[in-house]
């Protein structure tokens, strides 16, 4: 497989505001970009599920950098797969701020990231939800 795909939870340690999540991007895509990393940040009430995909080596440094971010803590590996391709490949870190009222109206989609179901859900569907974030947020 010529990638691999994490997918993480982490709570944000203070009150995450529109101004705290765009300095957050902002840092995330510069360090991304260079490393060849894509994917997405979910947001929703200081909960963040995360989905980074990339070269092995540079997740493994990702991830021990996002362990020691002090803007987040209690990152919890959800999965951590190989795959061929990139479900995100245009986005150096792409985001989904589910507190925002518009991204209900995405059909199907449940936004409440706390519950281990919804983010099974959130899970199967990345295609699906790659797909229409793309068409929608893009």
């Amino acid at each position: 497989m010529k990638y691999r795909r994490i997918i993480y939870t982490s709570h944000a340690t203070k009150h995450f505001n529109k101004r705290n999540l765009l300095d957050l991007l902002h840092d995330s895509r510069a360090f991304n970009e260079m490393d060849g990393i894509s994917g997405v940040l979910i947001h929703k009430e200081g909960l963040f599920l995360q989905v980074i995909e990339g070269e092995s080596l540079f997740l493994d440094d990702l991830l021990e950098r996002l362990k020691r971010d002090p803007r987040h803590d209690d990152v919890t590996i959800i999965d951590d797969q190989p795959t061929d391709t990139k479900l995100f490949p245009k986005w150096s870190m792409g985001c989904a701020d589910f507190d925002d009222p518009s991204l209900s109206l995405i059909p199907g989609i449940r936004t409440d990231i706390s519950n281990p179901k919804v983010i099974d859900d959130l899970i199967k569907r990345l295609p699906e939800i790659a797909t229409l974030l793309a068409e929608n947020i893009e």
